[in-house]
């Protein structure tokens, strides 16, 4: 049996890469900075460069490869696998020095994340006439 071609394994790879980046949860403390973003712009730069003219397909089916490994560490990291199979002793996370210091930390972390969404709840930037009317500087 023929193997697919070429760019409809680069398709399908494209939409996996997709299906992952879609499922990557976002950083609630950098929302406009975060991997997501940062992973769907690489992917979209990446997949939309031109093939050059010269490529070979020994070339081509190689980038295939890499993008396939690549893709299967993502699909990894996106299930947690690594955290699975290496969990962190309690020890580690509580230190006898100071036994609270990671649960202090998330703690102020998530309040410091709802204090962000609700001050940005409760802005609402110009109107539309003071957009209208502004004068420019």
């Amino acid at each position: 049996m023929a193997s697919p071609a070429p760019t409809q394994s680069v398709a399908g790879l494209y939409r996996a890469y997709l299906r992952v980046i879609n499922k990557w949860p976002t950083d609630p403390i950098r929302p406009t900075r975060n991997m997501k973003t940062a992973l769907r712009s690489q992917v979209t730069e990446s997949f939309r460069s031109p093939i050059t003219s010269g490529t070979t397909n020994d070339t081509l089916a190689s980038k295939i490869k890499d993008a396939q490994i690549q893709l299967e560490a993502l699909q990894k990291i996106s299930r947690n696998e690594f955290k699975q199979k290496y969990p962190l002793s309690p020890k580690l996370l509580t230190p006898a020095s100071n036994p609270n210091y990671y649960s202090k930390l998330v703690d102020m972390l998530e309040k410091e994340t709802a204090k962000k969404n609700f001050e940005a709840i409760g802005k609402k930037g110009p109107t539309f006439f003071q957009r209208l009317f502004r004068t420019a500087k």
